[in-house]
């Protein structure tokens, strides 16, 4: 299933800062599919983390293909996955109000949609929405509750002009990061809204696990950020920043999973999700999770 060297390939530039030299940072195993191992490389000039080599975008669907792949299924087996279904709508209230007072009045776009969670909270609330999804399966499964979820390829400059865009654990798994903030730029309405919210590496919960750490993900997370990169990237496609929240819940998913791979204790990763929640309400760590808000600036 899983191919040989020739279908890897490497990032010669840094997308953030276009500096080509680079060093290792950590080996890091796909505990959840493939079993691989990849490195993780850091910009020698600007920091910025990413998996290096990384399957050819021709061939990092296959990495997807499992019920582990917990976005992109409607698993409730083990005790974390019934654990994230249970938490699930909570955190789509907190998504929603965390940006709700900000958007002006259109159409919403979630890239990225999953099997259309969030839309579906938008349906509720009455609110015109539409994603956009690579993995077909997903899209069924989001469609089949009467969302509207496009095949991402499908995606391009001046389809649509919308208030808000948003990417709930996204931007972390597409290829081409400075092709993707330009063209949500693009397709926002004047004052529109970015949302983006990725893992942090620098979080506490990262520190403890290290080369365990659910949340690199590999080879499924391509980037790996702080709060400096993203507003790095996005400040070069003419976007401010507005603010930034924690998804607190994030700890204690990603420490129990962290917990899984070790063959470690559960307890001991909702003990060290808390006190990654702590450090970052009374240190200098970042959450494990944070949603970055972004306004399109004015011409």
């Amino acid at each position: 299933m899983f191919q040989p060297e020739d279908k890897y390939t490497r990032i010669e530039v840094c997308p953030i800062c276009n500096s080509n030299s680079f060093h290792k940072k950590l080996d890091v195993k796909d505990h959840s599919i493939s079993k691989e191992n990849f490195t993780l490389e850091i910009c020698s000039a600007c920091s910025f983390v990413f998996t290096n080599p990384r399957p050819k975008n021709e061939f990092l669907n296959e990495y997807y293909k499992s019920e582990e792949y917990i976005s992109h299924s409607a698993t409730r087996k083990g005790l974390i996955n019934k654990l994230y279904h249970f938490v699930q709508k909570s955190n789509l209230k907190k998504k929603y109000k965390a940006v709700s007072h900000i958007v002006p009045r259109g159409t919403w776009m979630d890239y990225g949609a999953g099997n259309g969670a969030f839309l579906n909270y938008l349906k509720g609330k009455k609110i015109s929405s539409l994603g956009y999804e690579p993995d077909e399966d997903a899209r069924k499964m989001g469609m089949a509750k009467g969302l509207t979820i496009s095949d991402s390829k499908n995606y391009n400059v001046g389809d649509t002009k919308y208030a808000a865009i948003t990417m709930w654990h996204v931007l972390e798994h597409i290829p081409e990061l400075n092709h993707i903030i330009q063209t949500h730029n693009s397709n926002l309405i004047e004052d529109g809204v970015l949302v983006i919210a990725v893992p942090n590496h620098l979080s506490y919960d990262s520190c403890y696990y290290k080369n365990f750490w659910a949340a690199y993900d590999v080879p499924r997370h391509l980037w790996h950020f702080t709060e400096n990169d993203i507003l790095s990237l996005t400040s070069k496609h003419g976007f401010e920043h507005v603010k930034t929240k924690p998804m607190v819940f994030d700890s204690y998913y990603v420490s129990m999973l962290s917990e899984k791979y070790k063959n470690g204790n559960m307890i001991r990763g909702v003990l060290i999700g808390a006190l990654s929640n702590l450090y970052a309400r009374v240190s200098g760590y970042p959450f494990s999770s944070q949603i970055y808000v972004f306004r399109k600036k004015t011409i």
